[in-house]
């Protein structure tokens, strides 16, 4: 088990997500790797979408992915409670976080296709030629 590192959920496996802390740059020049499940990853992504919309929602912080202080986007988290069910809370994330989330959607999302493919349920356009 492990825990996804914005909401805390603890789950079998999470999505991995690269990030650059800036205090590890030089420990760890090609970046570290953080693991978001399916929930946070979703709702980080429609913030990246947004992120270009509206920029009045950047706002100064800290990232919660990789520490950097700077402009930072709220990503909507559901954090399970065992009295309240879930616990709607912000968590700040840099727009060089949410690039490697936005890289990271984008991975899983093929990768969920190639396997729905693969297993048959999803099938390619077969393209007939009659005489």
């Amino acid at each position: 088990m492990t825990d996804c590192d914005l909401c805390g959920r603890a789950l079998p496996t999470v999505i991995p997500v690269k990030t650059f802390p800036p205090l590890l740059k030089f420990a760890y020049p090609e970046g570290v790797w953080k693991g978001l499940c399916e929930i946070c990853l979703d709702s980080a992504q429609k913030t990246y979408l947004n992120e270009g919309k509206s920029g009045t929602m950047c706002r100064r912080g800290k990232c919660s992915l990789c520490g950097r202080k700077g402009g930072v986007f709220p990503v909507e988290l559901q954090i399970p409670s065992f009295s309240k069910g879930v616990v709607k809370k912000d968590a700040p994330v840099c727009s060089v976080c949410l690039e490697s989330i936005n890289e990271a959607y984008i991975r899983f999302k093929r990768e969920q296709l190639d396997e729905a493919h693969e297993e048959g349920r999803i099938h390619g356009h077969e393209h007939v030629h009659e005489h």
